[in-house]
């Protein structure tokens, strides 16, 4: 639940292979020595019991509660369970939950300077693991924990979250901007493990009074984390878990937010708010990227979501070719000239901090800088794009001619096919799965000579025809139907332009440039996508 931690995006690669498969679900704190050991339970209250201590919690040090309480609405809301609701009609502005800085899970200064030796050993851009460490040594702290009640309410397993799911799930996504950054995770994870935690115990820089803290705890403190921590005081501040606050669930179109106060922060209504009506923020203009990574959990639709591609010249080359766009009675070569070049840079597609991650989806359907990119990759010269701007160039329905337009919109309909060819299931495939609770069959030999060799194996080896989907698998698929969706929808928008662009006559540049069916997007291809 809750506000994200994007910023969890360590940048090594995965090379040991249990880490990614180890299933971990359920995490545990081993101890050493066993007097030690005896940790207090954690109360997951998914279990269904009510968490109304948290409600004391918060009033007992120093914050107020007027016209909010925790409810299992088990579904209703869309959520699966626990969330938080009015109590009664509040008024936009209503102040719902008041809490003071006493009542926010951090790290400070003050705090024990082993600890916080700790927290300096982590990268800066993973703030979520500095946080995570203190998550830790409160539950250490047992009951002597000013927030043992916070902490013994947070989930005892973390469902949903692909950095937990085992191999063949992970497998399943076949999206590799995620599946690759859940690896990562999982390499950071193990590494910090066994080079940092591992070498503590009976050392003086041990803030863990002896007890063994390894991959699993530190992995459940981090999931808590990552899916609850807010940045109150901003990004140059630690972040801080906001009990009670962090129970609300999400929405694109919230009716309550989190805002600064005199002494801490508050949860207030954005709108008029009905009785019983569940209180829900928005974790921000998210992709179901970071919402399953980070929550376990995807939007349908979702209005934000996107397909990541990296760009390169041999993309559009690709894409091209796929789309039968021809150059008079040849295939289109795309060769870079020098004014070309220039453009591309001044798009951050080229040269020195270059930004080459470019996406289909949205509103445009095409990023603007791919979609300026092949427009001016395909230009016949210099001539053609005199006078436009950058924005120009990558505005939607505005070509700079109709030969140029619909050489670029095929070129993209093809990169777009790529990218749904480099899965190993269609788009009807994965819906009937989720329907029927079974796996997809495996790929056909000729799509598997396609992929990777690798991925192909994992896929087929974990996804068999009648194999009845795991919850973790049925995760996957939701996912990666939603970028299928976004594809598929990119080119059919683009077969709209298409048809439009034949019916509006020859015009400046002369006929269609693909010799296929005029106006039609081309049919998916399964050599190349993602932009490698």
């Amino acid at each position: 639940m809750n506000l994200p931690c994007p910023s969890m995006q360590p940048s090594c690669m995965l090379t040991r292979r249990g880490v990614a498969s180890l299933g971990l679900r359920t995490w545990q704190i081993s101890a050493k020595p066993a007097s030690q050991s005896q940790l207090p339970a954690r109360r997951s209250i998914a279990s269904g019991s009510a968490p109304t201590d948290l409600l004391q919690f918060v009033t007992s040090n120093g914050g107020s509660i007027n016209g909010a309480t925790v409810s299992n609405f088990s579904g209703k809301d869309g959520g699966s369970g626990w969330g938080l609701k009015a109590t009664e009609e509040c008024a936009a502005g209503t102040k719902l939950i008041d809490l003071p800085a006493a009542c926010q899970l951090t790290y400070s200064a003050s705090d024990d300077k082993r600890l916080l030796a700790l927290i300096d050993q982590v990268p800066s851009e993973l703030w979520g693991a500095k946080l995570a460490l203190q998550v830790v040594a409160h539950r250490l702290q047992g009951a002597d924990s000013k927030f043992s009640t916070y902490v013994s309410n947070l989930p005892v397993g973390v469902s949903g979250i692909p950095m937990f799911f085992p191999g063949d799930a992970i497998a399943a996504i076949e999206y590799p901007p995620v599946s690759e950054q859940v690896k990562k995770r999982c390499k950071w994870l193990y590494e910090f493990s066994q080079n940092n935690l591992a070498k503590l115990p009976e050392t003086p820089e041990d803030p863990f009074s002896g007890v063994k803290v390894d991959i699993n705890a530190l992995g459940w403190a981090l999931a808590c984390v990552t899916s609850r921590a807010f940045r109150v005081r901003g990004p140059s501040h630690p972040a801080a878990c906001l009990p009670l606050i962090d129970m609300a669930n999400h929405s694109f179109t919230p009716n309550a937010e989190v805002l600064p106060t005199p002494n801490g922060v508050g949860l207030f209504a954005k709108r008029k708010v009905a009785a019983d009506e569940p209180l829900l923020l928005s974790y921000g203009p998210l992709s179901n990227d970071f919402l399953f990574m980070d929550y376990g959990f995807i939007v349908p639709d979702n209005p934000h979501d996107r397909v990541q591609l990296r760009f390169d010249v041999g993309l559009l080359q690709t894409g091209a070719l796929i789309a039968n766009v021809r150059d008079g009675d040849k295939d289109v070569d795309i060769r870079v000239a020098g004014w070309q070049r220039k453009i591309l840079a001044d798009l951050q597609l080229d040269g020195p901090g270059a930004n080459l991650e470019v996406t289909l989806g949205g509103e445009q359907h095409v990023d603007p800088r791919l979609l300026a990119a092949a427009r001016v990759l395909l230009a016949k010269s210099e001539a053609e794009i005199q006078g436009r701007t950058l924005e120009r160039l990558g505005r939607w329905g505005q070509p700079l001619s109709r030969a140029n337009e619909t050489k670029a919109l095929r070129t993209l309909s093809g990169v777009a096919a790529v990218a749904l060819s480099r899965f190993t299931t269609t788009l009807d495939q994965d819906e009937e799965a989720l329907r029927t609770g079974v796996m997809p069959a495996p790929p056909a030999p000729a799509a598997a000579a396609a992929g990777s060799g690798q991925q192909v194996q994992q896929a087929a080896a974990g996804s068999g025809p009648g194999r009845p989907m795991t919850e973790e698998l049925r995760s996957s698929v939701r996912f990666r139907v939603e970028k299928k969706k976004l594809l598929s929808r990119a080119i059919q928008a683009m077969g709209v332009q298409l048809k439009q662009l034949a019916a509006a006559g020859p015009g400046e540049g002369g006929a269609a440039a693909g010799s296929g069916v005029k106006g039609q997007p081309p049919k998916a291809s399964t050599s190349k996508g993602f932009g490698k």
